[in-house]
């Protein structure tokens, strides 16, 4: 199922990110052991033990009331209302603007349980550049997630897809 988010915000997000020199990891991020710390081998590892220098700067894409983006610099992306976390609702997937259908978009694209998954910098950058004018899409299923690109001009020419039309696969 195609989301859109809107293109300007999930630019702002996506600068946050980068700027910060910590990052907030998933829950896929926070057992893997290649972002602990050093001299930790935690078989249950908790927030303290991840070293937020070695979380890649990117989004997250979270499922739970609705479906967003947020930036996953640390410390967090403040909203005007002073909300910890600014984000970018899919149009689609918004309880404040989709209050009866919200529940039924999220669980149809990104599945009954809630969770985060993680969208690496380059491929937001990409997604936005493909993008560029309209709507930010991400296609989102319980099994996959999709963002389009631009094929570079040498992958054009040997017969690659081009235009924004392909797709590329989430990290």
């Amino acid at each position: 199922m195609k989301l859109h988010f809107d293109h300007a915000l999930v630019a702002r997000l996506l600068s946050h990110a980068q700027a910060a020199s910590e990052h907030s990891p998933t829950y896929d991020q926070l057992v893997d052991p290649a972002f602990f710390k050093a001299g930790v081998s935690s078989r249950h590892p908790t927030g303290a033990d991840v070293d937020r220098t070695k979380i890649p700067a990117g989004l997250m894409l979270v499922g739970d009331h609705g479906v967003y983006l947020m930036s996953n610099g640390y410390p967090g992306f403040s909203d005007a209302e002073g909300q910890a976390n600014l984000v970018a609702y899919a149009v689609e997937a918004d309880p404040r603007t989709c209050p009866d259908d919200w529940y039924d978009v999220k669980r149809a694209s990104f599945g009954g349980d809630d969770g985060a998954e993680f969208l690496s910098a380059d491929t937001i950058r990409k997604a936005l550049e493909a993008t560029a004018g309209n709507r930010l899409w991400i296609d989102v299923t319980p099994a996959r997630i999709s963002c389009p690109y631009l094929a570079s001009p040498q992958k054009a020419r040997s017969g690659q897809p081009d235009g924004g039309s392909g797709k590329a696969k989430s990290e």
